[in-house]
Order: structure tokens, then sequence, then C-alpha cells
């Protein structure tokens, strides 16, 4: 296994790293669908290492891809983007086939994350008089209530996006905690972990509450408190977030990003503020 190093990287490089690991063989999921480079660069990331049989599925497109001994395409920031199909599609969905497919994992980001892992992609304030408006559901919803696991990625850690409760609940995580997605007879899991620019989260088994799990190389325990309006849970010890290895580094550089869509759309955790802005000193690659 390849050590990690200490070399520059950018925090959306160590988050792909991360969930990469977390993806296992023979499986089947979906990357998400809006600002999705993460997750899908970590699934391709899986292909060209540990799990060469997972499938991807892109979103409502409903292209079956699988990168390996594959022409190598570009990492796309929106799996609904149709040169997804350039990236090892070896099937498409019709569409109605792409809601009643199991999903063993998915990955979905929001506006909010609460204490218990509920998303927010619709509205911010009062649904009848939000202040700002938001994507809306798509197969958010769904998928969250159906994938037996998924993941939660977060493209910024501040108090207005990690906060008690969310405005409105998207994406169901574990309700209000212990048993509320049984009361709803949802068959999939929950949300497993959160990655933010800051730090790694997963959830107390017996409360589901939202825990921290590592901090990212770079970042303090009081940054993240700071930052976190949720209710987290903060162990004692708290370990540092693995860093991306070397091997990894090439193979999302080399094969897998070539054109610096992770390196552009944030850096590595040191050289950003809470909101996940780069600062303007930043290492060139």
């Amino acid at each position: 296994m390849a050590e990690s190093i200490e070399i520059d990287y950018d925090w959306p490089e160590l988050a792909a790293a991360v969930l990469s690991k977390e993806l296992r063989d023979g499986e089947t999921g979906s990357p998400g669908g809006a600002r999705s480079e993460i997750p899908l660069a970590a699934a391709r990331l899986a292909q060209l290492t540990h799990a060469p049989n997972l499938s991807i599925i892109t979103s409502a497109t409903g292209f079956v891809s699988n990168i390996n001994d594959k022409r190598r395409a570009p990492l796309c920031a929106l799996t609904t983007d149709y040169r997804n199909i350039h990236a090892g599609a070896e099937a498409v969905l019709h569409f109605v086939s792409i809601f009643r497919t199991d999903r063993d994992w998915f990955f979905g980001g929001g506006l909010q994350v609460d204490t218990y892992g509920n998303l927010n992609m619709t509205a911010i304030g009062d649904i009848r008089a939000p202040t700002l408006h938001g994507p809306g559901a798509a197969g958010l919803a769904y998928t969250a209530g159906a994938a037996k696991r998924y993941y939660i990625y977060m493209q910024q850690h501040t108090r207005r996006s990690f906060v008690k409760r969310v405005d409105y609940v998207t994406a169901h995580g574990y309700g209000r905690g212990p048993g509320d997605r049984e009361t709803l007879r949802l068959r999939g899991g929950g949300p497993t972990l959160v990655i933010s620019p800051l730090a790694l989260m997963d959830f107390c088994p017996h409360t589901y509450r939202l825990r921290l799990k590592s901090l990212h190389p770079g970042v303090t325990l009081e940054e993240v408190r700071d930052n976190t309006g949720a209710d987290m849970i903060v162990p004692a010890r708290v370990p540092l977030t693995r860093r991306p290895s070397a091997d990894e580094l090439t193979l999302l550089r080399n094969e897998i990003d070539r054109e610096g869509i992770l390196r552009s759309s944030g850096r590595s955790p040191a050289k950003r503020d809470a909101k996940g802005n780069a600062h303007a000193a930043t290492a060139g690659h």
C-alpha cells in the first residue's frame, strides 16, 4: 500500500482519495448531480485502484460507466453532462430504470446539513418566502431514501451550512434521531460520512448525531468548532485525515483529472478559510 507523504494537494483531491476507499469492488452507485466532480473523481479512482468492477451511474443521463481499459475522458463537474458518455459508458439506462436500479452507494451535497444528516437543497428560510432558492431535490430525496448508504460532501464549512436543523428537508438523513428512518419505512441505510473543506465526520451509531472523525491537515479543532452550528459530537481524541498518497495524486492528475477541475475548485485545507475560499497566496502545481 502506498504511503501518504508531505506533498502539496488541494482539498477536493484529499476528499476524492478518502471517499474512494469507501467504494467496494462490484458495487453500483451514483456520484450525485450538480457539482459532483469530487465523488465522480472518487469513483473513478476506486475503479483504477482497488475496485476495477465498480459501476458508476451518471445521474439522469443514465450512463453506466467503467473507465478501466478505456480511452481517458475529461472529468466533468456535472454527472448530467452528456460528455460523460465518453468516460467508459458501457450501457444506457432508460429514464424510468434510472430510478428503479438499486444502488449500493450515493453521494449528495446541499445548502445545509444538520445534526442528524438531513440535507437541504431547496430553500433557505421560510419555505413560503425563502431568502434563497436552491436548485431543488431532483433525485436527491429518492436516492437518499433508497441507497444502501450515502456520503455527504459539502463545498463549504460554516455555521450557515452546518446547522442544528435544516430549514427544509430535501433528503432524509436520520430525521430527528433513532427510529426515524424505520418509521418512514425508508429501505436505504442513511448517511455514512460527511466531508468538508475542514474535516471528515461520521454519525454516532447510538444517537445518529454528527460526530467529528478527523481534522484535515492544517485545520484546528477550534476552527471546526467555530464554524459548526450543528450539535456535533467531538471525541476526546481526534486524528488527522489521511493525506492523499503520491500514487493517488498521480492517478488523479494524470489519468482522471488532467484539466485540473479538482484543483481549480479548492485549495489544501491549510490554504483555505472555513468558507472554503482559497487564500490569495497558493502554491503552484
